[in-house]
C-alpha cells in the first residue's frame, strides 16, 4: 500500500512541476501586454492571461499518459502547493498590486475549468486523436470565461461581456493551435495500457 502511494506521488512530480511552471509564468507575466490578442479590463490582454490555455495542454499530456486519476491529482496537488507557497513567494517577487476580486475570480475559474478539462478528455478519448485535447480545451476555456468574467466584473459597470467573448474566442484559437505540439508529442508520450492507444 505504501509502495503504491509513493509510486503514485513519484509519478506526479514531473506533471505537477510542469503545471506549476506554467502557472508561475501566468502570474509573472500578468502585467506584460500581449498586443494584438484582445483586451482585458480596457487594456491589452496580458501575456499571463494568454498563457492560461497552456495549463490545459499540460494536463492533457498527463491524462493521455496516466489517466484521469493522475491528472486530477496533478491539478489538486499543483493548486495546493501554489496556495501554500503564496505567503513565501509573494514578498520575494515584484508583482504589481493585484485586484483581489479579479485574481480570486480567475483562480476559481481556472481551477474548475481544469477539472472539467480532465473529465472531458477522459470521456472523449477515442480513435480521432485530436478530439479529446481539442474539445477538452475548448470547453475548459469556455468554463473558465463563464465563471471568471462574471465573478470578476459583474456589477462594476464595465462592459466585460464583449471582452469575455473575445477571450473565449482566443481560448478556442489556442485549443486549435495547441493541437500541433500535442500531435508531435503523441509518439514520445504513449498512453498507459488500457487506454486503447489514445
Amino acid at each position: 500500500m505504501l509502495a503504491r502511494l509513493l509510486g503514485g506521488l513519484a509519478r506526479l512530480m514531473l506533471p505537477v512541476a510542469l503545471l506549476l511552471v506554467v502557472g508561475a509564468a501566468c502570474a509573472m507575466y500578468s502585467d506584460l501586454p500581449a498586443e494584438g490578442l484582445g483586451t482585458f479590463a480596457g487594456k491589452p490582454l496580458s501575456l499571463g492571461l494568454a498563457l492560461l490555455p497552456v495549463t490545459f495542454f499540460v494536463i492533457h499530456l498527463t491524462n493521455r499518459c496516466y489517466g484521469a486519476g493522475t491528472a486530477l491529482g496533478q491539478v489538486a496537488l499543483a493548486w495546493l502547493l501554489a496556495v501554500a507557497a503564496l505567503p513565501i513567494v509573494l514578498p520575494m517577487v515584484a508583482l504589481p498590486e493585484p485586484d483581489v476580486r479579479i485574481v480570486a475570480a480567475f483562480a476559481a475559474g481556472l481551477f474548475f475549468s481544469q477539472l472539467v478539462a480532465v473529465g472531458l478528455f477522459d470521456l472523449l478519448r477515442g480513435p480521432a486523436w485530436w478530439t479529446a485535447p481539442f474539445f477538452a480545451s475548448l470547453i475548459g476555456g469556455a468554463v473558465l470565461c463563464l465563471i471568471a468574467f462574471p465573478a470578476a466584473f459583474a456589477g462594476t459597470g464595465s462592459s466585460w461581456s464583449d471582452e469575455m467573448l473575445g477571450f473565449m474566442a482566443f481560448c478556442a484559437g489556442a485549443a486549435l493551435l495547441l493541437l500541433v505540439p500535442y500531435g508531435l508529442l503523441r509518439g514520445l508520450l504513449p498512453p498507459r495500457p488500457g487506454f486503447g492507444g489514445y
